[in-house]
């Protein structure tokens, strides 16, 4: 994928430097065994890019400079002292330990708030605004546009649409410029020094409008289809019956047994290790629910998996018995709330932190389900869901998970829209999915939860 902004990836290398250089410094100052340097260095360095990289520290967004934004920096800081911290109270001894740790932590977090100011100050003030041009003038120019606008860490700005016919019923904006479908395309380039050029034109184009943008823009302007740049600015997938038709492609050209087998591996060692580490955790819930009022700590569910195939899921009973069905029209009624009352009082943080669905496990031990993945729905809900938002079926073209790209993006969906706009972050996962990729989803999605915040 196309890299849309450099500020993210010199950020990255920004912290990548100092955690690096700050360790080396603080572990010579305090003199401890040489023989741990470098693997105190390595853990620092690569739990430290990993915790800001799971906070969200790289993703394209304004990076305000909020309370809460250097509570959370200071947080991540923390968490990367851990790895190091526990080798080093292993192997070495003494008060020099904590007080390394200490130093350290404090200088990083130090040096990446003043430099978090400083480049706030230089993105908001100092650089440059890119110049977007956008071919088409319809709602998905619009679209588009909006979300340019309401990223402002982007630094771009919409000069205006160019109509790509006569009759092309275009939107009507203030603040942007509507150009003639007969206007020179070339002129208008320089004339408003454009940066960036994006086709959003659903239709097959015309011969003659591809060879004028072919000779008239130049080589220093990017060009974006819409979808494309949708994608890079959104982490979601555009959905219309045409880019449906490209997914489809894309998802069979790169279809690989290599990933299968891997994701397959993936998926039993990580379910092992969740269900070994959660088991006394669980069996405490199980006995806590069992007290509650007398009925079984485990049941199952009928979920949708892979080809809409129905199967029994697991879960840890945190809901008082009932006969609650979903029914056409009141979704927004589907997902229990912070004071609903069928909820047991002490589950309500079991199902924030999503220990009522780490039985799912077994599931995917089963191979009826997959650690990563598009969310598991109620048979219910599915086919309410199939029948108001188009496109949805795509997302069991791959096994569903018990965490995916739309969980750690994304809170509980109240609405039709929420769950359109889910789907989405399913579709965009079924078209770049990667083993590398798919640990790093479950990582933060195991942040999250311990957080109370997956969705």
């Amino acid at each position: 994928m196309r890299l849309l902004s450099k500020s993210t990836l010199i950020m990255f290398l920004f912290d990548l430097i100092v955690f690096t250089l700050s360790t080396t410094f603080w572990y010579a100052i305090f003199m401890l065994p040489l023989e741990y340097l470098d693997i105190t260095v390595f853990l620092t360095v690569l739990s430290g890019v990993m915790v800001l990289f799971l906070k969200d520290n790289y993703k394209i967004r304004e990076f305000n400079t909020t309370l809460k934004n250097y509570y959370l920096l200071f947080e991540g800081i923390v968490f990367s002292q851990i790895p190091a911290a526990i080798l080093l109270l292993i192997f070495v001894s003494g008060a020099q330990v904590f007080e390394f740790i200490f130093a350290n932590l404090l200088t990083i977090f130090v040096i990446l708030r003043i430099y978090r100011v400083l480049f706030h100050y230089y993105l908001f003030h100092l650089k440059r605004t890119k110049h977007v041009l956008i071919i088409g003038a319809d709602k998905n120019a619009k679209l588009i546009a909006d979300e340019i606008i309401n990223k402002k860490a982007l630094k771009m700005d919409v000069i205006g649409f160019v109509k790509d016919t006569e009759s092309e019923e275009y939107i009507n904006t203030d603040g942007f410029k509507i150009f003639d479908t007969n206007s020179d395309l070339k002129e208008i380039i320089q004339k408003n020094k454009i940066d960036i050029v994006i086709v959003a034109i659903k239709r097959r184009m015309e011969e003659a409008l591809l060879t004028n943008m072919v000779e008239n823009i130049p080589n220093n302007v990017k060009v974006y289809k819409m979808p494309e740049f949708y994608e890079l600015v959104t982490g979601k997938y555009y959905i219309d019956r045409m880019s449906i038709n490209w997914l489809f492609y894309d998802f069979m050209n790169k279809r690989s047994v290599v990933y299968d087998f891997c994701k397959r591996i993936f998926d039993i060692i990580s379910a092992l290790i969740i269900l070994t580490v959660t088991s006394p955790i669980l069996l405490y819930i199980g006995i806590r629910v069992k007290m509650t009022d007398g009925g079984d700590a485990i049941y199952t569910q009928n979920r949708v998996g892979k080809g809409g195939k129905i199967f029994k899921a697991y879960k840890l009973r945190t809901m008082y018995a009932n006969d609650y069905v979903p029914q056409d029209g009141n979704i927004e009624h589907t997902e229990p709330q912070e004071d609903d009352k069928r909820v047991i009082p002490f589950c309500k943080f079991v199902r924030k932190a999503r220990f009522d669905e780490i039985p799912q496990m077994i599931n995917i031990l089963r191979g009826e389900m997959s650690i990563v993945g598009p969310r598991t729905e109620w048979e219910d809900l599915v086919k309410i869901y199939s029948k108001d938002i188009p496109y949805y079926e795509c997302r069991e073209w791959v096994k569903t998970g018990w965490t995916g790209w739309a969980q750690i993006n994304q809170g509980h969906c109240v609405s039709n829209d929420d769950v359109a706009e889910k789907l989405q972050y399913d579709l965009y996962y079924l078209k770049h999915r990667n083993i590398l990729w798919e640990i790093g989803i479950l990582v933060k999605a195991v942040f999250l939860a311990l957080g109370g915040r997956h969705g």
